[in-house]
């Protein structure tokens, strides 16, 4: 009986620790994603439901009533103007309901900013959505991207449900497997690099701006001395909008500021506070009122989306701590068809300076590589008398991708 009732005592501490463990492992697993199933709302066409995401075609006026009957507070509509013969805003604010559009018709308006705006708006799980389009058919490209990049659902999975939800359009489904590749790569590359480690003196609070000038701004420096030849390459505009990125003492910033006039506008984008000061400072005793100091973060550099004609990257590409979050921000601060302009040192083994191949982390190739996988074309490399141990690459935001 002793013998017994140890047997039924060690069975019921490991039932219990079993228990605990199964608990615990429910608390910290991650959700699985919602199933996607068939719905009805009214006669509206083509209804999916994805937990509170309803995912459909066009609905009718009479719709309304069912569609808020059903929970739903918000509809975002992929409708662009004249699509339909009704007022549907009026129609959705005069019951309630919230409404937001994010406008495309065809491969070629489907761009990452759509994406991105949609991926965001869904973020929201607070507000029970109706997302739709005519027939489900952009819905689902659109949707598929969210469901692998923040749902974690595998991509031919997510391409199988956005079938059934409605996708037809291949073009929109490669649109969307091509957004899917380049978010995981930026994902991957999101990772600091050794660069972090060189930009400690520019974020040291009793960083001597003036030293940093004396080294910057002499003639033994390339890029200070072929500054003329640089800007005459550039070939900045009147009313251009610039951002010099690491703008640094603000060598070309005043530079730029000069050359697009008072119509145009600098933004001088810099990890340093002190670097910052120091060109508002000279700014103002120049007098010049086109300039604007956006102090970023090391991953991105903050501007806003399509502000841009020109990104201007002088000697700083290699001190991009987070290189491919970096660019990518760069690439949507620009508008379609913006230049970025790379200017940073070779790194050539056996033939670069010794402090060079210590200090630059990638070399030309692997520099053009990087930036192209954010999504830019390569234009040119263009050769600037005065430039020996630096190279001049020019990209383009496509118009749309």
């Amino acid at each position: 009986m002793k013998i017994r009732s140890i047997i039924l005592s060690s069975v019921v501490i490991i039932a219990a620790l079993l228990q605990n463990h199964c608990s615990a492992q429910e608390v910290t697993a991650p959700a699985a994603a919602k199933p996607v199933k068939k719905a009805k709302l009214g006669e509206t066409r083509n209804v999916h439901r994805c937990g509170d995401l309803y995912l459909a075609g066009q609905f009718s006026p009479q719709d309304i009533e069912k569609i808020k009957a059903a929970g739903i507070t918000r509809v975002i509509s992929l409708r662009t103007d004249g699509e339909i013969d009704w007022d549907q805003k009026t129609a959705l604010d005069n019951a309630g309901l919230e409404f937001i559009v994010v406008p495309f018709r065809a491969p070629q308006e489907l761009t990452d900013d759509v994406f991105d705006k949609v991926r965001k708006l869904l973020d929201d799980s607070n507000k029970p959505t109706l997302f739709h389009c005519g027939s489900a058919n952009r819905v689902g490209g659109v949707w598929m991207t969210r469901r692998v990049l923040d749902e974690g659902i595998d991509l031919e999975t997510a391409v199988k449900e956005a079938k059934t939800i409605g996708l037809r359009n291949a073009e929109y489904e490669q649109k969307a497997r091509d957004y899917i590749e380049r978010k995981k790569k930026a994902e991957k590359g999101n990772k600091p690099s050794k660069s972090k480690d060189i930009n400690a003196s520019f974020l040291d609070p009793d960083m001597d701006v003036e030293a940093f000038v004396k080294r910057f701004e002499i003639d033994n420096r390339e890029v200070y001395a072929a500054r003329k030849e640089v800007l005459r390459a550039l070939n900045l505009k009147a009313g251009n909008r610039v951002a010099d990125v690491g703008a640094g003492t603000g060598l070309y910033t005043h530079l730029f500021a000069d050359q697009v006039g008072d119509s145009g506008w600098i933004f001088a984008v810099d990890i340093s506070p002190k670097f910052l000061a120091h060109i508002k400072d000279k700014a103002a005793s120049r007098g010049t009122a086109n300039i604007t100091s956006v102090l970023c973060r090391e991953d991105s550099v903050d501007l806003p989306p399509e502000s841009i004609d020109v990104a201007y990257v002088c000697d700083t590409y290699h001190h991009f701590a987070y290189p491919a979050a970096t660019t990518q921000s760069i690439y949507n601060a620009l508008r379609p068809g913006g230049e970025l302009v790379v200017v940073d040192f070779e790194r050539i083994p056996g033939k670069s300076r010794e402090w060079l191949l210590g200090h630059v982390r990638a070399g030309k190739e692997v520099v053009r590589k990087e930036i192209e996988d954010t999504g830019f074309a390569f234009v040119e490399e263009t050769a600037i008398p005065g430039l020996n141990e630096n190279y001049f690459l020019r990209f383009k935001k496509q118009a749309s991708r």
